[in-house]
């Protein structure tokens, strides 16, 4: 295998779709939208820097470090690659893997490609606010979407039967996923990517997702000012101005009702930190500040489902 540069590695992306790109063509990508993908891939939106972020920046300097627990606690032996794969049938189909997994001696290059039957990628979930719960037990192949069309994917590019997934998270604690090769899966994707790359070489956008929680921020970089002109909406224009009043009137409405609520429970609880609920929650919150007669936070916590 010969290796690329990060420049040569970033001009292939734009030839094809990649491992982390299947989740946003199939719209289970939490972080982007196919509008943008689409955009990015014409070169008409730059792909924003990531690099410098911490989480990054932690992600790339642990994954040997998630490799080596890998083949500590399986005493299988793992080789980096380096070089951007194709799917020999399907080129815009690319590959760009952590790890190939060699149960024996290496099988041999089909057709200048890797063929083997074991991957590994390497995650990092360290963040204060990363959801535990979107994972399922260590040993199981329960993953969030995104990361299971991820492995789908390579497993396409490769013909690999395997692709474990190596995840360390806060605690810090490792965890380890097999997810087998899924044909039917498989299939699916490579119509969806394939219909996704027409898209991107005849200039035919796909819808825009407005309810996408990455809309916003990406209406504010394709339009970040206005022109001072003045025009006639569509028709349709006046039922989305419909739904965001009343939307809005709604929210107004049930924050009062919460605010009312919670006054109802501090009325309840008198200088009490703690109160206890019928159902086992509780109501808790920090010591009032008497000099200027107001509560600092109030939380509930809910312990009907902890272990």
């Amino acid at each position: 295998m010969t290796a690329i540069s990060r420049d040569e590695w970033l001009a292939l992306r734009n030839t094809g779709i990649g491992g982390s790109d299947a989740g946003t063509v199939l719209g289970v990508n939490p972080y982007k939208t196919a509008y943008q993908l689409y955009l990015e891939k014409r070169g008409e939106l730059q792909p924003e820097d990531i690099d410098d972020k911490e989480a990054v920046i932690a992600g790339r300097d642990l994954e040997d470090y998630v490799a080596q627990r890998y083949s500590r606690r399986t005493g299988l032996k793992v080789e980096r690659c380096n070089t951007m794969l194709r799917h020999q049938d399907h080129p815009f189909v690319l590959g760009n893997l952590d790890r190939l997994v060699w149960e024996g001696d290496k099988r041999p290059q089909h057709r200048g490609e890797i063929r083997t039957r074991h991957l590994l990628e390497c995650k990092t979930a360290l963040g204060r606010f990363i959801d535990k719960s979107a994972w399922g037990p260590d040993g199981t192949d329960e993953v969030p979407m995104t990361y299971l069309v991820q492995c789908q994917h390579y497993m396409a590019v490769t013909d690999a039967e395997l692709c474990d997934l190596a995840v360390l998270m806060s605690g810090p604690e490792f965890r380890l996923y097999h997810i087998r090769r899924d044909n039917e899966l498989i299939a699916e994707l490579i119509a969806r990517e394939a219909e996704f790359w027409l898209r991107v070489q005849t200039g035919t956008a796909p819808e825009l997702d407005c309810d996408h929680a990455t809309t916003p921020d990406l209406l504010a970089k394709l339009y970040p000012g206005t022109n001072g002109e003045e025009i006639v909406l569509p028709d349709s224009a006046a039922h989305w101005k419909a739904v965001m009043d009343e939307a809005n009137e709604q929210k107004k409405l049930y924050e009062a009702v919460a605010t009312g609520a919670k006054n109802h429970l501090l009325a309840q609880m008198g200088e009490a930190a703690v109160g206890k609920l019928p159902d086992g929650s509780q109501f808790t919150r920090k010591a009032i500040n008497r000099d200027a007669y107001t509560v600092d936070a109030v939380t509930y916590i809910d312990f009907r489902h902890k272990k």
